[in-house]
């Protein structure tokens, strides 16, 4: 018997094979269909005090977090276990503090299912790679690059982006190189950059785009010698979002409550970024792709409106008014979605009482062009919602019910 650790949240891994809990704040626990017949409790991991935990891409290894202590010297934070075996391969303890980053930028595991790497970024900026074969350090020493301002691997090859910072000589900068060997694949300097600057990579690796003041700068990944094409966007930017597996990306831009979508393409003119259409007066402050691309959810979650967009025909599919909902998620089928108003995990108690049909103890599946399909209320807060990655499809019977 063991008891759910709310502080934190439960999860599905990357692929679906497993789900991952946490309980008696001291141990991670997988469960999975060993024989394919059955589900439950496959292996645990134990973990003083754990407080988060994370799965890499291929699902062999587990990573368990806890705040470093600095009144125990010798204690562990941060573990790193195989799945397979349930052995902890790798152990932190506090004399590495003073060097280490916080949760969740600890572990920035290559993209790929190969598990093969991994990198870190400290605290003094700078950034170390490891290999999973030995867990030794690649080179013996960290990369020689200074002022890093962030990192992002390429979701399907050990191509690794970082950002660097801009100094006195040297405007802000992206770097991409690939490993083991540490190859430099392209650099380039970004000059019209101001405050944050964040790194999207399209999901196949295709494409990765760099957020500047005023635009974006964009990297052709798989063509040769990865030319670089600039979109320049004059008002402010709220959302951006590539089309899962595609060419196309949308962005929320302007001032609200008059916000404008536009939807651009990476192919449709070669070697150019080309706009498709724009959306003008729109209420919509985030973006959700089906993950079979297409389609997309143009989602005003403050007003309570969701808008179903056809993005090969560029034409609405349907608008829907007064939903209750801070979480939109698609199936992985690309058929359904569902809305939900979820609490945070610091905002729940057991005790707490709860409203009859309140809207916001509830979710609903929509069909992928916004149908409502079904509405089921819930007695408590909803702390949380995910679809399966990679599978499992809605009962249709139980939705022809409703």
């Amino acid at each position: 018997m063991f008891t759910a650790d709310k502080r934190v949240p439960s999860r599905w891994s990357p692929q679906g094979t497993f789900f991952v809990t946490a309980a008696d704040h001291n141990m991670v626990i997988i469960w999975g269909s060993r024989y394919c017949t059955d589900f439950g409790q496959l292996l645990r991991f134990c973990h003083y005090q754990v407080e988060e935990f994370d799965i890499s891409p291929g699902e062999k290894y587990l990573v368990t977090y806890s705040k470093p202590k600095p009144s125990d010297p010798n204690g562990l934070w941060l573990k790193i276990f195989d799945v397979k075996t349930g052995t902890a391969i790798v152990g932190l303890n506090n004399v590495d503090v003073a060097d280490s980053p916080q949760w969740p930028l600890i572990i920035r595991w290559a993209g790929g299912k190969d598990d093969k790497f991994f990198a870190i970024i400290s605290k003094n900026k700078t950034v170390a790679v490891y290999e999973t074969k030995k867990f030794n350090l690649l080179g013996n020493a960290p990369l020689l690059l200074d002022d890093v301002i962030d990192i992002s691997w390429s979701p399907t090859q050990a191509v690794l982006a970082i950002l660097l910072k801009a100094s006195d000589k040297q405007p802000v900068k992206v770097v991409l190189l690939q490993f083991p060997n540490n190859v430099k694949l392209a650099e380039k300097d970004l000059t019209a950059i101001l405050g944050d600057c964040t790194m999207r990579w399209q999901s196949n690796g295709e494409y990765l785009a760099v957020n500047t003041y005023g635009g974006f700068e964009f990297f052709r990944i798989k063509e040769e010698g990865i030319p670089t094409d600039s979109l320049r966007v004059d008002k402010k930017i709220l959302a951006f979002a590539w089309e899962p597996s595609g060419h196309r990306f949308a962005v929320i831009y302007g001032d609200e409550p008059t916000l404008s979508v536009s939807f651009y393409s990476m192919k449709k003119t070669p070697g150019k970024v080309t706009e498709l259409t724009t959306l003008s007066n729109r209420q919509a402050d985030a973006l959700f792709w089906s993950p079979k691309g297409n389609r997309i959810v143009l989602a005003g979650l403050k007003e309570g409106n969701l808008e179903f967009f056809d993005v090969d025909q560029l034409a609405q599919i349907s608008p829907v008014a007064n939903v209750v909902a801070n979480q939109v998620a698609w199936n992985q089928s690309g058929k359904y979605v569902a809305t939900v108003f979820t609490t945070p995990q610091e905002k729940f108690h057991s005790d707490c009482h709860s409203e009859p049909d309140d809207p916001r103890e509830s979710f609903t599946i929509w069909s992928s062009d916004g149908k409502r399909l079904f509405v089921h209320q819930c007695q408590f807060p909803i702390t949380q919602l995910d679809w399966r990655p990679y599978g499992g499809i809605i009962d249709d019977d139980m939705l022809k019910k409703q």
